[in-house]
């Protein structure tokens, strides 16, 4: 009988043990940024998207409140991509304006505001609720091809996008 009571209770340790070794493995008694969990982050966040040529380069972007982070963004994906990991921006336009090119000077300016949300988020921002208004302010010259006349080249160039919300 003794035994049988020893290989039970060795048998219970080892599963207890196994148990206790794949929960550690998977992450259920990791902390909370461990986990990727975006739990740990709230408060303002302000990002920023700085670009200096038009086209599919990807544009600087800038994190700063409840994380900081810089990264990168991809427009085709409408993602902001930082080295731990990536949020995807939907955004809703409610105001634009335009300015076309001054013939004298050939200068253009246009500007947008709206809300965002991110819909999607990776690695150390999984689970990231964020939402708030953004602004963009386009602004650039067209190369003159004349007097009083514009090119429909781009001799310079830069669109910033501010994104401010509440991470909850």
């Amino acid at each position: 009988m003794r035994g049988r009571r020893r290989r039970a209770a060795l048998s219970t340790c080892a599963t207890l043990v196994t148990m206790v070794a794949l929960t550690a493995l998977l992450g259920g008694f990791a902390t909370v940024q461990e986990r990727g969990d975006a739990a740990a982050f709230h408060g303002r966040e302000v990002i920023k998207i700085v670009s200096t040529k038009p086209g599919p380069m990807h544009a600087k972007v800038t994190a700063k409140g409840a994380f900081k982070a810089t990264g990168h963004f991809v427009r085709r994906k409408a993602s902001l991509v930082f080295p731990k990991g990536k949020l995807v921006v939907r955004r809703h336009l409610t105001t634009s304006s335009v300015s076309p090119p001054n013939l004298r000077t050939c200068f253009f300016r246009e500007h947008q505001a709206g809300t965002f949300r991110v819909t999607y988020a990776t690695g150390k921002y999984k689970r990231l609720r964020y939402n708030g208004q953004f602004t963009t302010s386009l602004t650039g010259h067209l190369k003159k091809s004349g007097h009083d006349q514009c090119s429909s080249k781009i001799a310079k160039y830069r669109a910033v996008t501010t994104e401010t919300g509440t991470i909850r």
